[in-house]
């Protein structure tokens, strides 16, 4: 296996024997340039997908809240994706930057303040684990499963009191973090190790793991197996929080191995150097930790049926809101309206009322001017046989008065026919 081409540290005492500070703000001293493209596009690449996936769960969530599925659950779930998305659109954008230079080009501000705002998303999500730890038992322990539901002000106090304790645990990280000279007349951003064990810096890099890290997964753990004990003796009634606590133990599983190497190199940096860490083992430690961002959105969808159907959903939705182009017609469809467009429309054909026979009356004046009949002048010189002898009959033989259906034709012969027998009985 081939050794990273990075060097351990780039900075020393005055004599030279020990070492007072170690990196800080992402930063690392690599000699290979091409290592240093691949580590940010790669860092880039992985906030990219973590960006993505919790921006969706937000959404889920979001949409789910305003149709009236809020619980407590859920929006502590919400408080993890918010976290995620503060660690891989902050964050990790200035990591990347850090690691492409050799100098530290990002300012002061940005030194003292980075690992400060990393270890606070951390804290808050691992705050917001044991939180949901405690929420689901307490989901499963209701006869039957409901949802626990809280007042939203109680929600937005627990929310902001995990926050405003996420953000002041970190704090003692700020005053040791500067911007060093180094070789070269490059400015590098460092962090200064605790001189001694009983100081203040010593004491806060002894007890600040066991707060942030330790201790609330610890919890959350507990409170898992507590729920699964629970779930395995009803397992009917519980089939729902079962999936429910599957889900986040298993992001539990992901945060606590995937945070571990990340602890490792603080704690060697601060307590078990010098030597400080090895470099290719902080470059690890980091992609391992952004690449959590991007596996918990995953673990939601694979686990939770709800997440299942809310995705498919909003992709349908989104589906929908987009205009759609109008589709090409298939080849067979050209074709066919090619050859409609060629061949003239006919008229259509009369369908017949009756099956009788029809013969057609001849014109008695045609006009010189016209050659040919078109056919709807046939259709419409044909009469019928029955009308035919109708008149035929009229014109011939006239019906008495009785039977004449039209005497007021006839009515003058009728008078004339009648005047002789008038006159001759007189």
């Amino acid at each position: 296996m081939e050794k990273v081409p990075v060097r351990e540290s780039a900075f020393s005492s005055s004599n030279g024997s020990s070492y007072l500070a170690h990196w800080a703000g992402g930063s690392q001293d690599i000699e290979s340039p091409g290592l240093r493209v691949a580590l940010p596009v790669a860092l880039a690449a992985i906030c990219l997908v973590g960006f993505a996936g919790n921006g969706l769960v937000a959404a889920v969530l979001i949409r789910g809240a305003r149709r009236g599925k809020s619980s407590l659950i859920n929006s502590l779930i919400l408080n993890v994706s918010l976290a995620d998305l503060l660690l891989v659109s902050v964050c990790g954008p200035l990591r990347a930057a850090a690691l492409a230079t050799p100098a530290w080009t990002l300012g002061w501000f940005v030194c003292k303040s980075a690992d400060c705002f990393l270890h606070s998303c951390l804290a808050a999500k691992s705050l917001t684990a044991a939180a949901l730890a405690k929420a689901c038992f307490m989901y499963i322990s209701r006869q039957p499963c409901k949802a626990v539901q809280v007042q939203q002000l109680k929600v937005a106090t627990l929310l902001l009191s995990i926050w405003a304790l996420a953000l002041a645990l970190p704090l003692p990280q700020w005053p040791a973090a500067s911007l060093l000279r180094g070789q070269g007349g490059r400015l590098l951003c460092v962090s200064q190790r605790p001189g001694r064990p009983d100081s203040f810096l010593g004491l806060f890099a002894r007890l600040y793991p066991a707060l942030v890290y330790c201790a609330p997964l610890l919890a959350a753990f507990l409170y898992h197996w507590r729920a699964l004990r629970r779930c395995s003796r009803q397992q009917r009634s519980h089939a729902r929080g079962r999936r429910l606590t599957l889900m986040l133990l298993a992001s539990s599983l992901a945060f606590a191995a995937l945070c571990a190497p990340e602890w490792v190199v603080w704690l060697w940096a601060r307590l078990w150097g010098p030597p400080p860490p090895p470099a290719a083992l902080a470059l690890l430690s980091q992609l391992l930790l952004f690449s959590l961002s991007s596996a918990q959105p995953l673990i939601f969808v694979a686990l939770s049926e709800e997440f299942k159907e809310g995705f498919l959903g909003l992709c349908k939705r989104l589906a929908a809101a987009q205009p759609q182009p109008p589709a090409a017609p298939l080849p067979s469809q050209r074709r066919q309206s090619c050859s409609q467009a060629a061949v003239p429309a006919s008229p259509p054909a009369p369908a017949p009322a009756r099956h009788e026979k029809s013969v057609q009356v001849p014109e008695l004046e045609p006009a010189p001017d016209k050659l040919e009949e078109s056919p709807a002048s046939k259709t419409v010189n044909l009469v019928l046989t029955d009308m035919e002898q109708f008149w035929h009959d009229r014109q011939t033989a006239p019906a008495s008065a009785q039977e004449d259906p039209i005497p007021w034709e006839h009515q003058d012969q009728l008078e004339v026919s009648a005047c002789p027998e008038a006159s001759g009985k007189m």
